[in-house]
């Protein structure tokens, strides 16, 4: 496996006829990452409730499943989705029990993670604040190598000092056990959203401390594992501080999904 950041650009934003993000301000979009696992018997729970969010909410939802701790532990031939990204994130935030949602790495309720019963309302408290940067995505894969393509426009200075551009990949439909206490346990269990592994460092790339009307571009080359089936995979990009407040998040298909906007970006020449 192989991870590489093959450009790097900080420009002022010029005008463009196209662009993979709008100068106009725009809300927060929302990262809900479910920590979860196999052995999880009340998780499948939470995977009802994050289906339906995504049916109200849209391309405004990026879900992510963070399969770790005691829960993702596979027996026998069970699947092992652990990652060590996913690993490090769990044992960051006070995750104490499973399902937990941690919503934009923000406080909601006094806690960054919370159960599943209070992920509608910490997404839409989420969705309600302004974000100081719009965030845009295009990914292509040439059947060996992924390459993500990143942009951030900054349409209001950074709160917060330097910023964070955090790059993964989730896939759909794998296929395998999932214990379940309300409707039985599952031999053929369709995991949505499982974290594959991220292109970035586990907390994303310093991208530095930024003002409004600044473009910051990124691009990650990354080689697929063989295990992987791109045509299920998809792409999130989000900017955030460091191990804290995600801004925006976007996800795409991996093989040919991009956020592109005709006309919009129209920044001083």
């Amino acid at each position: 496996m192989k991870k590489t950041l093959t450009l790097l650009a900080f420009v002022p934003a010029l005008s463009f006829g196209q662009s993979l993000v709008s100068t106009t301000p725009q809300n927060r979009t929302a990262l809900l990452e479910d920590f979860t696992g196999i052995h999880c018997g009340y998780c499948p729970e939470g995977h009802v409730i994050m289906a339906a969010l995504a049916a109200i909410h849209g391309d405004k939802l990026v879900n992510v499943g963070v399969h770790a701790n005691v829960y993702a532990v596979p027996s026998g031939s069970e699947p092992d989705f652990r990652t060590p990204e996913g690993d490090a994130i769990d044992a960051f935030f006070p995750i104490s029990g499973y399902p937990s949602g941690v919503i934009n790495r923000r406080a909601y309720s006094g806690s960054t993670a919370n159960g599943r019963g209070a992920w509608e309302g910490a997404v839409n408290a989420a969705l309600a604040l302004s974000s100081p940067v719009n965030v845009g995505v295009e990914s292509n894969f040439d059947g060996t190598d992924l390459t993500v393509h990143v942009v951030a426009y900054y349409t209001d200075n950074s709160p917060a000092g330097n910023d964070y551009i955090s790059v993964l990949v989730t896939e759909n439909h794998l296929i395998g056990w999932q214990t379940d206490y309300a409707n039985g346990n599952h031999t053929n269990y369709d995991h949505l959203h499982v974290l594959r592994g991220y292109l970035t460092d586990t907390w994303g790339e310093d991208v530095g401390d930024h003002v409004a009307g600044d473009l910051v571009e990124r691009t990650y080359t990354f080689t697929v594992p063989g295990t992987w089936n791109i045509a299920n995979c998809e792409v999130a990009a989000f900017v955030s501080e460091y191990q804290s407040e995600v801004y925006q998040a976007r996800s795409v298909p991996a093989d040919g999904g991009t956020t592109l906007v005709i006309g919009a970006l129209t920044g001083d020449p």
